[in-house]
């Protein structure tokens, strides 16, 4: 076991007195990385548990039910169609203006969601954590898993608009789900970072909505691609955002497949903003009861 152990790159710290080295085990980034996402499979069952109690409790008491998860992308749709519908309709690439915004506030909402959602997701199980030990991502995460749902209504309803509006579903519609495995990868990670810096920066919360409505006009949605000036658009698509959602509308409402290098772009974004904020967060794991 010593073998395992080396001195802390610490200054000493005084017990009683005296001057004392801190020694702990050697502990890798990729030793943290590891042993935490085994940790996270071997606690899918609590994962699976947080997730159904998540869904169950949402709309429990509400009178719509599961009818809010189309409320939000509806209502949105209605509020942009009547106010971009006229300058931007004819940009569109020959598809009805209600449809495209749809088709892009499918996936943003879900991300909308998820984040807002898990931001306070720590705060709230301050109890819980302070009872009994588990992988404390799973809290955001289970919040991000529930979503899936309302992406999941959102979606069909995105294919019953696509067939009142007589367009054809391709094959290219499978896309969807590398796509969205892209997207889930990104926004979990900014879960997890978000949620651990909440814990010490409250700010978060508060401008967190502000943000949210700002980041919406940072992608595809309300206007198309082909709006933005083309000095800026080498800058636009450095955003994994915007170039997922616009592959999502690609393949869903386009029929079209979307760019290969794109989406490896955006692998490699998601993967390593995953990586940087899981290695955040398990940094601060260890004091988050104490720091609520």
């Amino acid at each position: 076991m010593g073998s395992d152990l080396q001195i802390a790159p610490e200054s000493p710290q005084v017990v009683s007195g005296r001057r004392a080295q801190v020694i702990r085990p050697a502990c890798s980034a990729s030793h943290v990385l590891v042993d935490g996402l085994r940790s996270l499979v071997q606690s899918a069952g609590l994962l699976r548990a947080m997730t159904v109690t998540r869904l169950k409790m949402r709309y429990r008491y509400s009178l719509l039910g599961w009818g809010w998860a189309l409320l939000q992308p509806l209502s949105l749709t209605v509020v942009y169609s009547l106010i971009f519908s006229r300058s931007t309709s004819d940009k569109t690439d020959s598809l009805p203006y209600t449809l495209f915004v749809f088709a892009g506030l499918t996936p943003w909402v879900f991300c909308s969601t998820a984040i807002s959602t898990a931001v306070n997701g720590i705060l709230n199980h301050r109890t819980l954590m302070a009872t009994v030990y588990f992988p404390r991502e799973i809290v955001p995460i289970s919040f991000v898993a529930a979503s899936l749902v309302d992406f999941v209504i959102a979606v069909v309803m995105l294919l019953f608009m696509m067939f009142c509006y007589s367009i054809s579903i391709s094959m290219n519609v499978l896309f969807v789900l590398p796509i969205f495995s892209i997207l889930m990868i990104l926004v979990v990670a900014f879960c997890l970072l978000l949620s651990s810096m909440q814990v010490r920066i409250r700010d978060i919360s508060i401008a967190l909505p502000l943000i949210l409505q700002v980041l919406v006009f940072a992608a595809p949605i309300v206007y198309p691609a082909s709006a933005v000036p083309a000095a800026f658009r080498n800058l636009y698509w450095l955003n994994s955002y915007a170039i997922l959602i616009q592959s999502f509308q690609d393949s869903v409402v386009g029929g079209r497949i979307p760019l290969v290098g794109d989406l490896l772009y955006c692998v490699v974004m998601a993967v390593t903003c995953f990586v940087i904020s899981y290695l955040i967060f398990k940094k601060i794991e260890p004091t988050i009861v104490d720091d609520m």
